[in-house]
């Protein structure tokens, strides 16, 4: 099982599609309180609720804050609270980031974090059996309004053979 700290934005992305608890079953994710906390802020926001229940089932596991040494400033300039706990939690136990967003994954390029995204999730997934279609969670994705590049999307469905 491959441990991964995850950032909102992937988290909240597995959740509306009805992957997360899939995606479980293959990754380990760490979420920091930080990142738990925008994803519950409110509890009828999409994604919430697989959030809620995966945390009171315990399959998701919460680094507190207080166990984050925060990064340098510079670094951390222009990143939320969430984005910048993952990064400074992955790069501090040199951990793999789950992070989507283009900037933080600059950082971490700069920081020396390994980082993947959602859609590397996805692929896992689909080589695993585990999901029969990345289309139809990229569907699911764009009618939440999660943004891929045309780019990206098709090279997705490339890889993953659909």
């Amino acid at each position: 099982m491959q441990l991964l700290v995850t950032d909102a934005g992937p988290l909240i992305a597995l959740s509306v599609a009805n992957v997360l608890s899939i995606t479980l079953q293959s990754f380990e994710l760490l979420v920091p309180q930080a990142v738990l906390d925008e994803c519950l802020a409110d509890p009828y926001a999409p994604g919430a609720t697989p959030i809620a229940d995966a945390l009171r089932q315990q399959k998701l596991t919460v680094v507190p804050t207080t166990a984050i040494t925060p990064l340098d400033a510079a670094y951390a300039m222009g990143l939320g609270s969430g984005e910048a706990a993952v990064l400074g939690y992955a790069a501090q136990h040199k951990q793999v980031a789950l992070i989507d967003e283009r900037r933080a994954r600059r950082i971490a390029q700069r920081l020396g974090v390994q980082v993947v995204g959602s859609g590397s999730v996805l692929l896992a997934l689909k080589s695993q059996g585990l999901i029969s279609s990345v289309q139809s969670v990229l569907t699911a994705w764009q009618a939440h309004g999660y943004y891929l590049t045309p780019e990206l999307r098709a090279e997705l469905l490339v890889r993953a053979g659909e």
